[in-house]
């Protein structure tokens, strides 16, 4: 798979904002303008990846993720697979390159609590699903979040453990949340 990164204006830009405002909740969405800016911070990274090498072909995935530098802890804070490419893989094998792309770090992310009372169980369920097929496990924790609450899920890396204060750490880096957000136990 090939990436670039995702700049202010052109073609891959409208094309990722436009993905970005169908693949997740208005209140999940941080300003677009606020995701541009904090990806010139080192290590945050808003990216488009194409499954084609040709020129031209449109993109299918879209990420943005964050990594301190000197952190071997990756968060993936949005992973949006173009409607055109869905239901082939290419969230999956994203997933698999950013393992590569990122060797020796934990990858963590964040989804929607899996109850039955929520108005899409089954979507969040499927989701579940989605992420443990690709070597994810529910960490037990929460990030609460000015937006909502969020389960945690981790692929650590060997031998290792992902902290909860690694990770709020990480989350209050990007300054999506405004410093904000607090990370706890579920209690199920």
């Amino acid at each position: 798979m090939r990436t670039r990164r995702i700049g202010w204006g052109g073609a891959a830009d409208r094309w990722a904002h436009d993905l970005y405002r169908q693949s997740f909740p208005a209140v999940e969405r941080a300003p677009w303008w606020l995701v541009h800016l904090m990806a010139l911070r080192p290590g945050i990274d808003l990216v488009a990846w194409w499954d084609s090498p040709e020129p031209g072909a449109a993109p299918c995935a879209l990420t943005y993720t964050a990594r301190r530098p000197g952190s071997d802890l990756l968060l993936l804070f949005y992973l949006a697979v173009d409607p055109a490419a869905r239901g082939s893989g290419t969230g999956t094998r994203v997933l698999g390159e950013l393992g590569r792309r990122h060797r020796g770090a934990s990858i963590v992310l964040e989804i929607e609590p899996v109850v039955d009372h929520a108005p899409n169980p089954e979507q969040r369920r499927r989701r579940l699903v989605f992420y443990e097929r690709a070597g994810f496990h529910d960490t037990g924790m929460v990030v609460e979040e000015p937006s909502g609450e969020y389960w945690v899920l981790a692929r650590p890396a060997p031998g290792r453990e992902v902290s909860p204060e690694e990770l709020i750490g990480l989350v209050r880096y990007t300054g999506l949340g405004l410093g904000r957000e607090q990370i706890r136990r579920r209690r199920d």
